[in-house]
């Protein structure tokens, strides 16, 4: 019969083996466990907002636009053949530039998320140029402006998909962000143009707006993809003893 001693020691063994286990368990739950974080709900406000915006100026300005004996209608009236493909394609590529942002979509449903970003760049390079014709009856500047979006918005998708198609990911997002603008500015003029004192300079005013939101459709996507650099503190120089 085994000394009482030994019983108790390897009952003690037996009782510590087995909270270690339990408690390496919870340890391991833990870490593989992954966590949740919060999803950041602005980039959803942001195209809410932005959605909801192009709807009422394209119904405040085109409410008319079927009715052969408004002023819309007779405006667009000479440019009606470019104007159906332009506005179909055009709508669609501002429709489904938001869902190519959705990082759940691209998660959960990629060949979903390619096949929308195949019907993005189709309706880019058929909205863009015949948004050029349209602008001729009203000047060189406002030609020139529609050009010079077209091409940028074309050029930007055009990167955005070799990007893609070579394994850079990274860079096709980035170029994505910097397509996109260039479809909002559709929106953008359409508020400012409006607006009393635009109103008043004439056509001055309009050329003025159209070109302000083109530039900054260029430029503000390069600030917003690289500000965390340059808003970044550089580290201290460390000081070589003498």
């Amino acid at each position: 019969m085994a000394p009482l001693s030994n019983l108790y020691a390897a009952e003690v063994f037996r009782w510590g083996a087995g909270t270690l286990l339990r408690f390496g368990e919870k340890i391991m739950a833990t870490v593989v466990a992954p966590v949740r974080r919060p999803r950041s709900q602005s980039k959803l406000v942001f195209f809410l907002i932005f959605g909801l915006l192009t709807v009422f100026v394209t119904y405040m300005k085109n409410a008319h636009v079927f009715d052969p004996a408004s002023e819309i209608a007779q405006h667009f009236a000479p440019v009606r053949w470019y104007l159906l493909p332009h506005a179909f394609f055009g709508s669609l590529a501002m429709l489904l530039g938001v869902f190519q942002f959705s990082n759940r979509l691209r998660a959960r449903y990629l060949k979903i998320h390619r096949t929308l970003g195949y019907v993005y760049v189709f309706s880019v390079f058929i909205a863009g140029p015949l948004a050029i014709p349209m602008t001729m009856r009203f000047g060189p500047s406002l030609v020139a402006a529609s050009s010079v979006q077209s091409f940028g918005w074309m050029l930007t998708t055009a990167i955005a998909l070799y990007c893609v198609r070579h394994g850079n990911v990274t860079q096709h997002r980035r170029w994505m962000i910097r397509s996109y603008p260039f479809a909002m500015v559709f929106t953008i003029t359409r508020m400012i143009i409006p607006l009393p004192p635009v109103q008043r300079l004439g056509a001055a005013g309009v050329d003025t707006v159209v070109w302000t939101v083109i530039a900054l459709a260029a430029i503000l996507p390069n600030i917003f993809l690289d500000w965390r650099a340059i808003a970044a503190q550089p580290a201290p120089k460390s000081v070589a003893a003498d």
